[in-house]
């Protein structure tokens, strides 16, 4: 990764809080902080990396707004007016319900923005990882399992809705707070996802992003200590990060069960256990809670097995057939697949797996084709992992699965 790639992603979200608390523009911001990305791209190389490469692109991103504002005949009249407007609203957002530093977190000030009731939650969830965590569309399609233009649309969609209805940059009241942080959770979550596994480029995982939807997490959950969804949404966050440094060897992907477990970060694993044994998730849970604790749970059966012939196959079994009646998926039940053949064998595997469908995903035919290698069918084993190659757009993954093709 670049520095210019670095830059951008770690400073994406607070440049766009900044230049929003000052301009209050979304359609001119992204627009001006992409031609500034654009500038840095070209003139960098010869120049050389500024001292302060998030200050140089802020202040090419400023540039270009004011230019765009005098392009349009209104700067001269009206921006001495949304500075002011700027200035208050600034002010407005330092005065909130509840203790805490949630204003000072410029990432988390946009994602609540974004989980205005004007956006359906899943727009509010889009809108956030483009626009405020910067994941690529094609990674947020293959999250929400639709095709990328139909993504795209939709959250072009959301940035007219946030324009036209004039949606404050701003720190809700208390009173809609809470029903606002499933949003932020389920933003989050995604997030997560996206840097654990993107669906596109060259990486096999993306820590940093991992690590600031963690840190997201944590912030909300300073707010919220007891919030269950919160709890069991960083349990299951940090038992999946936790392996982040045995998942990768030599540029290569290594499998759960070949992972050097030495590797893992137990400090992470047991706050995670920490977490999972709280009062507040004894209760009943709402089935977003619900569906995070089951999944911690699940990755806990891992995390907590010396070794991977010591997991408890039977277990994980069972937490995936609870998880299916409170958050049924396709993606659990493929999970659940691997899970079956794990403990019960590699026919009951495929039994399990008929039927299941993830559109533009190639993880339905790599299961398929391992399953049907074990069986001994290799024809069928190469026609699997053929498809799988044909639907993978991560480089690393592809790779992988050539391999294992190749092998047969």
């Amino acid at each position: 990764m670049d520095q210019l790639e670095e830059v951008v992603r770690e400073e994406w979200g607070r440049l766009v809080a900044l230049l929003l608390a000052q301009f209050r523009r979304l359609d001119l911001v992204e627009d001006a902080l992409g031609d500034a990305v654009e500038a840095a791209s070209r003139t960098w190389p010869g120049d050389g990396v500024p001292d302060r490469p998030a200050a140089w692109l802020l202040t090419a991103a400023r540039r270009r707004v004011l230019d765009r504002l005098r392009t349009e005949d209104v700067a001269r009249r009206k921006e001495p007016l949304m500075r002011i407007d700027a200035e208050r609203h600034e002010e407005g957002a330092r005065t909130m319900a509840d203790g805490g530093n949630l204003v000072e977190d410029d990432v988390l000030r946009l994602v609540l923005m974004c989980a205005h009731p004007a956006l359906a939650p899943e727009a509010a969830s889009a809108l956030s990882l483009r626009l405020v965590l910067g994941v690529p569309t094609p990674d947020i399609a293959r999250l929400f399992l639709v095709p990328e233009p139909t993504m795209a649309a939709r959250i072009t969609r959301a940035k007219k809705r946030i324009v036209g209805a004039g949606i404050p940059f701003a720190v809700p009241d208390s009173s809609v707070l809470p029903e606002r942080l499933d949003i932020v959770a389920q933003t989050a979550y995604l997030a997560f996802t996206a840097g654990y596994s993107p669906g596109t480029g060259p990486d096999l995982l993306r820590a940093e992003a991992s690590g600031e939807a963690i840190r997201l997490v944590r912030v909300v959950l300073g707010l919220r200590p007891e919030e269950p969804s919160l709890v069991g949404l960083l349990a299951l966050m940090l038992l999946q990060h936790s392996r982040r440094d045995a998942r990768v060897s030599d540029g290569r992907l290594v499998l759960l069960a070949d992972q050097d477990r030495t590797r893992w970060h137990h400090d992470e694993v047991a706050e995670a256990n920490r977490l999972l044994a709280r009062p507040c998730l004894a209760g009943p849970l709402s089935p977003l809670a619900a569906s995070y604790v089951l999944q911690a749970r699940i990755a806990s059966e891992h995390a907590t097995a010396p070794a991977a012939e010591d997991t408890r196959w039977d277990r994980v079994v069972r937490w995936y057939d609870l998880l299916l009646q409170v958050a049924p998926s396709p993606a659990a039940r493929l999970a659940r697949a691997v899970a079956v053949a794990e403990d019960s064998g590699t026919a009951a595997g495929l039994a399990a797996l008929e039927g299941i469908e993830i559109a533009d995903s190639h993880r339905p035919a790599a299961v398929r084709a391992e399953l049907l290698a074990r069986a001994g069918d290799v024809d069928a084993a190469r026609a699997a992992y053929d498809q799988a190659v044909a639907a993978c757009r991560n480089d690393v993954e592809r790779e992988f699965l050539i391999g294992k093709r190749d092998a047969l």
